[in-house]
């Protein structure tokens, strides 16, 4: 019956989504945006809505004041030849359903406000206002991501595969905390640096205060944005950091198919210093694409009298490839031509390849006094490779191939399975 009613709602969404293909084939993503009155006369040149790629927007007469309503729906599918106990427990769900409303009040205070009803887990993602006074420093309020790793400030519905890396699982994600941030140099240099509620590696913070007092910076570098070599304009490098004093629940550790393949015995606490370190870069030219980071989490942790320091270590590379020539870019890919096979073989929308690599390696201190070596590994290592295509602006599919093999803290212990998985999603945007 479970299985039953996952294939009506996997079936509901695909309708939806074919009925949004052709919706959005038949009008092109590049049309302009025709503006509708809301009213007539004089209120209809000082108030307007409309509607077009970049969503629904509401403005005054001197766009001082706007609102934009658009947001996007991930519908995935997780299809498992072994996962870690060599079973196959495919899922179809609604990954993400975000609806956003986001825009700026007197020309100077910027807003975002993004919900989240999928998996059958209704919160709110993004809280915040920002004042936009000065380009290179612009205070932030609110629940936002952590400015720390590369991998996950990346727009959810932008990233080159499903899930996030095995090195993501060493950063947050969310929290709540203040900021201020910049550009500086034309944009060649960004920064970020504020206080934060902290919140267990890999974990989506709550707004609930928990007086961890973190405190994170970044500084992002493209040093050739704006020099004559054209090639070297999209390298970035940069370094983020953290420290925070911790006291409670500790993270698990997901492998890309979201099963646990690591987790801190039921008595151990966080309880002390947590620091973090993820030095990252990326690299864009044309249709190329890669993006890598290496993390390192150094936590202090308690099982009743035994205290120790443990330092987790991740890293990951990415690399893709648009194999119809577009202009590949760490803010997403838009597509040429859309899919409208009734114009010819060049009109099939554009087409991704994607490659990557992962690994975690957990402290061999945490075993066996934190952590049981027989249930959970001291390592994981993961590759995939992915195919996606772009139908036009607003419509993606994404399939991959996911394998993460497991290394255990002693050698004579039974390994945990590797997980084989196919993943799949059906995204369009709005």
């Amino acid at each position: 019956m479970k299985r039953l009613a996952q294939l009506k709602r996997f079936s509901l969404f695909l309708a939806i989504f074919i009925i949004f293909v052709v919706i959005t084939s038949s009008g092109q993503s590049d049309s302009p945006a025709t503006a509708v009155p809301v009213s007539s006369g004089a209120a209809a040149s000082s108030r307007a809505v409309s509607f077009g790629h970049d969503g629904l927007l509401f403005t005054d007469e001197d766009k001082s004041t706007q609102l934009r309503v658009h947001g996007y729906i991930q519908g995935d599918g997780r299809f498992f030849s072994s996962d870690l106990k060599d079973q196959s427990p495919d899922k179809l769900l609604f990954r993400r359903i975000r609806p956003l409303f986001e825009g700026t009040l007197f020309k100077v205070l910027d807003f975002r406000f993004m919900p989240d009803f999928g998996q059958n887990n209704p919160q709110i993602q993004d809280l915040h206002v920002e004042w936009k006074l000065a380009s290179f420093a612009k205070p932030r309020i609110g629940k936002f991501k952590t400015p720390l790793g590369l991998e996950a400030l990346r727009s959810d519905s932008e990233s080159t595969f499903a899930e996030r890396s095995l090195a993501s699982d060493l950063v947050p994600l969310r929290e709540v905390g203040a900021q201020v941030g910049g550009a500086l140099l034309g944009d060649s240099i960004n920064y970020a640096a504020g206080y934060f509620n902290g919140t267990p590696d890999g974990s989506n913070g709550n707004f609930e205060w928990r007086t961890s007092n973190e405190g994170v910076a970044r500084i992002f570098l493209r040093p050739f944005l704006r020099g004559r070599i054209k090639p070297l304009r999209g390298f970035g490098v940069g370094l983020a950091g953290s420290s925070a004093h911790e006291h409670g629940a500790l993270p698990k550790f997901k492998t890309v198919g979201q099963n646990t393949f690591f987790k801190y015995s039921s008595r151990v606490l966080a309880d002390g210093q947590h620091n973090r370190l993820t030095p990252q870069a990326y690299y864009y030219c044309g249709p190329f694409g890669m993006l890598g980071e290496y993390t390192v989490s150094s936590q202090e942790v308690r099982n009743q009298s035994f205290a120790r320091r443990l330092r987790n270590q991740g890293w990951q590379a990415t690399a893709s490839l648009m194999l119809t020539s577009e202009r590949n870019s760490y803010l997403g890919v838009r597509p040429r031509r859309a899919f409208e096979p009734y114009k010819g073989i060049r009109h099939f929308g554009g087409w991704e390849l994607a490659g990557r690599y992962s690994r975690l390696r957990v402290d061999g201190a945490a075993f066996p006094l934190f952590a049981d070596p027989k249930s959970s590994a001291a390592g994981a290592a993961e590759w995939g490779i992915g195919v996606n295509w772009y139908l036009n602006r607003f419509t993606r599919i994404m399939n991959s191939y996911g394998h993460t093999s497991f290394r255990m803290a002693e050698p004579r212990l039974t390994p945990l399975h590797s997980e084989n998985v196919v993943m799949s999603r059906l995204q369009f945007s709005f």
